[in-house]
């Protein structure tokens, strides 16, 4: 497989939506990304008081909206009134089917029986997801619900291990937990050899901190699967990476 083709399959993905030029984790973000053709929506996803599903980052609305209101101890419509705080539900409605979403568990505890009738409604519509999240044992609870659901664990590899760890160490490492792969700090250290290790052993490769278009480009040139930025279009036809 030439680099090229290994670029065009690499899929940019909207990180909390087009959020360079919308307001993160909102359907207007949302929006903007399939207005735009992106290959899909990175989100996060937290419980609020009243056990609904919205789509926000911090455990806090004070950095988005400037009150501190924490999530799970507010009521949907409470948040809603300060800030466009979409229901996953509504978020999912926003994705067009082949389109990919990936939906990153913040916090504890989940509802994760709800996610699944959600996720199970719009996998019959053609549209395709997966989950994430940094905490190991919210990820492993997902593991009995979503089996049939990419589960990849969001690290630093660096800041985990203390060194940059071999591609084995990191499958397995995943592995240990029945994770279906792993999505890491972009890092230069993560070539292609890195990643067709990772592929080697089954793992789907994500990479997320892509903070400049040139580690973007690098990961995509690596051969990941997906990656994430905050201008994912942008980003892809900077690449060259045309859909066919």
């Amino acid at each position: 497989m030439t680099q090229q083709n290994k670029i065009k399959n690499t899929l940019f993905l909207s990180h909390r939506g087009e959020s360079d030029d919308a307001p993160e984790n909102t359907l207007a973000a949302f929006a903007l990304a399939m207005e735009r053709d992106s290959d899909g929506i990175e989100l996060d996803i937290r419980m609020t008081s009243d056990n609904r599903i919205v789509c926000v980052h911090d455990e806090s609305l004070k950095r988005v909206a400037g009150v501190d209101m924490p999530v799970s101890e507010h009521t949907c419509q409470e948040l809603c009134a300060v800030h466009p705080v979409p229901l996953i539900s509504e978020a999912l409605e926003t994705l067009l089917p082949g389109k990919f979403i990936q939906i990153e568990l913040k916090g504890k505890p989940f509802d994760l029986t709800e996610l699944r009738l959600l996720t199970d409604q719009h996998l019959a519509q053609g549209k395709r997801i997966g989950l994430s999240s940094f905490e190991i044992e919210t990820l492993e609870l997902a593991n009995e619900k979503f089996p049939d659901v990419t589960r990849v664990l969001l690290i630093d590899l660096e800041a985990y291990f203390g060194r940059f760890p071999t591609a084995e160490e990191t499958a397995a490492f995943c592995q240990k937990h029945n994770f279906s792969g792993v999505s890491f700090k972009a890092d230069f250290r993560a070539d292609k050899s890195f990643v067709d290790a990772l592929r080697a052993q089954g793992m789907r490769v994500v990479a997320w901190g892509v903070d400049t278009d040139e580690k973007g480009l690098a990961m995509a040139s690596a051969g990941v699967d997906a990656l994430t930025c905050n201008h994912a279009v942008a980003l892809r036809q900077k690449a060259g990476a045309v859909r066919e």
